[in-house]
């Protein structure tokens, strides 16, 4: 059963239903502190049953993100209905070793996670979100 968030009235999404909307998707952004200042990337993953998968490479600006705390951030917008739905999982996301666990590596290549860009994406991360949290928007007529 769905709550409401009395401060916004947006409904809360129950943790089920954050985890059903993330295995709906493949793409979204990863939030973490690089510097002095915030960076904001789009990543495509998947869902292996507790985690968010990623995948990039080992010179790219993602993979600092290993080891911080981030915000993953996964939503849907239906601009004709007036409907949004937002989930963000934040954790502190790992890398997978495959010399380390050789058997999470393999169940983890067995996902269909296939990247969108371009190039050698060989380093592996994975983050286990805590919390997980989710808020459904849906748009009111102006008054």
């Amino acid at each position: 059963m769905s709550s409401i968030d009395e401060r916004t009235g947006n409904e809360i999404i129950p943790l089920a239903q954050c985890v059903h909307r993330l295995e709906s998707k493949e793409v979204g952004r990863i939030a973490f502190v690089r510097g002095s200042s915030v960076h904001l990337y789009p990543i495509n993953y998947a869902w292996d049953g507790e985690a968010i998968v990623f995948r990039c490479a080992a010179e790219s600006p993602i993979s600092e993100a290993v080891g911080k705390e981030v915000v993953i951030e996964v939503d849907h917008i239906d601009e004709r209905e007036r409907f949004a739905w937002s989930v963000i999982a934040r954790g502190t996301p790992e890398l997978v070793d495959p010399e380390v666990t050789p058997e999470l590596m393999r169940r983890l290549r067995s996902l269909s996670l296939y990247p969108w860009a371009e190039g050698e994406k060989g380093v592996w991360i994975r983050m286990i979100p805590s919390p997980l949290s989710g808020r459904i928007v849906k748009r009111t007529e102006r008054k």
